[in-house]
């Protein structure tokens, strides 16, 4: 709702600057101070009182803020809005559904490796979707190769260069006819998809 309404029912431009303020907080390239001026900025520019008070419970999160940035500064938090853990999460277990249990090449990647034992635990966590049940497990074991030595990888790469020119074009608009053409093609590929949007030259 705050990502639908807030350009709209405050200013744009004090919105983009909350969620570049936001990426630069988590980035450690801003303080938790300048992050919550922003989101005072934005908090003033709205009109409707009752859209100002949704607002104003980001401004409730101060004490949860300063203690993440803290755990930010030390690493605590390393991984967590690094969407390679949840995308590779809601494909391992949605192909599994139809494989089974299998075993997954994944080409070197430093924020998977250290996430292998999460994903291979996950199921012991509580669902956020789903009260009272747990995640659904990982299905594959997981090891990391170099696409040079396996096909699989340079066939994976090519599907994902297929399908990020025609998410492009889609999200753009314009582009050429085998850009379009890919639909048909990369479609039954994605999965809980979701493309980053740009902000002031960086993407969240």
């Amino acid at each position: 709702m705050l990502h639908l309404a807030g350009p709209v029912m405050g200013d744009a431009d004090a919105y983009d600057r909350m969620l570049q303020a936001f990426v630069n907080w988590v980035r450690q390239k801003a303080t938790t101070d300048e992050l919550y001026a922003a989101i005072a900025a934005l908090k003033t520019s709205v009109q409707s009182q009752q859209f100002a008070e949704y607002v104003e419970v980001l401004e409730y999160g101060r004490p949860v803020a300063d203690e993440t940035a803290a755990e930010i500064a030390s690493q605590g938090h390393r991984d967590e809005l690094d969407p390679a853990i949840p995308s590779l999460y809601c494909l391992a277990t949605t192909f599994g559904q139809t494989l089974g249990k299998f075993r997954l090449v994944h080409d070197a990647s430093k924020v998977v490796d250290r996430n292998t034992t999460r994903l291979h635990t996950v199921h012991f966590l509580p669902d956020p979707a789903r009260p009272g049940e747990f995640m659904n497990p990982f299905m594959g074991g997981i090891e990391f190769a170099d696409s040079k030595d396996h096909p699989q990888l340079q066939v994976a790469d090519w599907a994902a260069g297929a399908t990020r020119q025609w998410a492009q074009w889609m999200a753009g608009g314009g582009g050429d006819q085998f850009s379009r053409g890919l639909e048909p093609v990369v479609r039954p590929w994605l999965i809980d998809g979701i493309w980053p949007a740009p902000v002031e030259g960086s993407e969240t």
